[in-house]
């Protein structure tokens, strides 16, 4: 937890945040003092899967595209990024089954990960989510579009990850283009860019499937992220009336991780929150590449990237691509399996992670950062426009009672039994949390 702050620093704190520049920290002092913690005292876990789409292997196709284009328009330079395994396309699958996708959502489901799923609405060109895929059977497409929405969706957001993940698509006759989107297509002028935003959400919109943000095709969006950030939100709000998405972007692993916010409108509830990945992808990505749990987590637990994030209790997300979790005997979903177990080790009574979707987390930290917080006799009231559950406040003083807009808070034990509309007492600091509405909450100490 972060340093607490007396009396006078808080107050200092909360004027800083009602514009957006500060929040306070998780702390306790004899002088009253109120600060905003993570969720139920726990640190965010997420995983986030990548170049996920129906029906087909986007690797394969991938690689395939990438390929034919680099010796049809740059045969001078050598091959890069996935296309080094240009000469293992016979060893892979250019498919994969509805019937894994289910079996790997359920696995998930029963484990209790969360995160994000991509769903590329047009991967490779190769059929359009809301249409579709030419040359593989239309019964796959709608098993693919049922398991998403029954299995996947419940515990993972879905989002495009823009419309092929290859070539730019021209949105006037959606005939594919020369420019490629991972790389090429970087800093597309911003209307441009919202349209084809908007374009990869209405498509997955059209199959039944509501985007809960994007994800970044490689560096698409990122020479100019203030304008793509924008985008993604005028799209969403085009779209879905989202107010609120989430993008992912950034995978730092030599950094740690925060959830910048962009945007923000305080009185409209609008922002839209970058969601950092500190994690990956060593899952093997295409199946040919680097797989290794120690990376994540080691044996010992006491190495890896996730418990240097962990100790310092900030979203501690991994990133992993899909064709890898079917591809060369499942070799992802095998160091998947692995982390989870070591996971579990670290935490095992559930006290310290908390698994969560990326929307979650970008959405509790614009509760976080963009809610106004202050003080005053009795308890402590807060304004916001940014709706959040688990809301989780630490407060200095062993309090008897908490109310919360005159609802009683039920006094729990221990950090297993802190849930939404509990109170935990430890020491001389008092936690609350509750699920925070738009508009005035109240709370009431006594």
């Amino acid at each position: 937890m972060r340093r607490p702050l007396n009396r006078r620093r808080f107050l200092a704190a909360s004027a800083a945040m009602a514009s957006g520049m500060a929040r306070p920290s998780c702390g306790a002092q004899p002088e009253l003092s109120v600060a905003v913690c993570n969720p139920l005292l726990r640190t965010p876990l997420g995983l986030i899967i990548d170049d996920s789409c129906p029906v087909i292997n986007l690797g394969y196709y991938w690689i395939q595209q990438r390929h034919d284009w680099r010796v049809r328009l740059h045969p001078e330079t050598k091959p890069s990024g996935w296309e080094v395994h240009y000469d293992k396309l016979d060893r892979m699958p250019s498919t994969i089954p509805a019937e894994f996708a289910a079996r790997w959502g359920e696995w998930c489901g029963e484990q209790g990960i969360r995160g994000k799923f991509s769903m590329v609405p047009f991967p490779a060109g190769m059929g359009r989510i809301d249409k579709d895929f030419p040359g593989f059977p239309e019964r796959e497409l709608k098993e693919w579009i049922r398991v998403t929405r029954d299995i996947i969706w419940p515990n993972f957001d879905l989002t495009p990850e823009m419309l092929t993940h290859t070539h730019v698509v021209d949105l006037k006759t959606w005939k594919l283009t020369d420019q490629w989107e991972q790389g090429e297509w970087v800093d597309p002028p911003v209307d441009l860019l919202t349209d084809y935003i908007v374009a990869a959400m209405q498509l997955l919109k059209n199959a039944g499937l509501r985007a809960d943000g994007v994800t970044s095709p490689g560096a698409f969006g990122k020479r100019n992220e203030p304008a793509y950030s924008k985008a993604i939100l005028d799209a969403a709000m085009q779209v879905n009336g989202d107010s609120r998405p989430s993008y992912f972007l950034w995978l730092k692993t030599n950094e740690m991780p925060d959830v910048p916010i962009y945007h923000a409108q305080k009185d409209k509830g609008i922002a839209v929150a970058s969601i950092v990945s500190c994690a990956g992808d060593w899952f093997g990505a295409t199946g040919w590449d680097t797989s290794n749990a120690d990376l994540f987590i080691t044996e010992d637990l006491q190495g890896g990237k996730l418990p240097s994030v962990l100790a310092k209790e900030l979203p501690c997300i991994m990133t992993g691509h899909w064709p890898c979790f079917y591809a060369n005997n499942q070799i992802g979903f095998g160091v998947l399996k692995t982390v989870k177990q070591r996971l579990d080790r670290y935490d095992p009574d559930q006290t310290k992670t908390l698994w969560m979707k990326n929307s979650e987390i970008g959405r509790y930290w614009m509760a976080r950062e963009l809610s106004d917080i202050a003080s005053e006799a009795g308890g402590v009231r807060i304004r916001t426009q940014f709706p959040t559950p688990n809301f989780t406040l630490s407060l200095s003083g062993a309090v008897r009672r908490v109310q919360v807009n005159g609802a009683e808070l039920k006094l729990v034990r221990s950090r297993r039994d802190f849930r939404s509309g509990t109170f935990l007492v430890e020491g001389k600091t008092t936690f609350a949390a509750f699920d925070l509405p738009v508009g005035e909450t109240a709370i009431a100490v006594a």
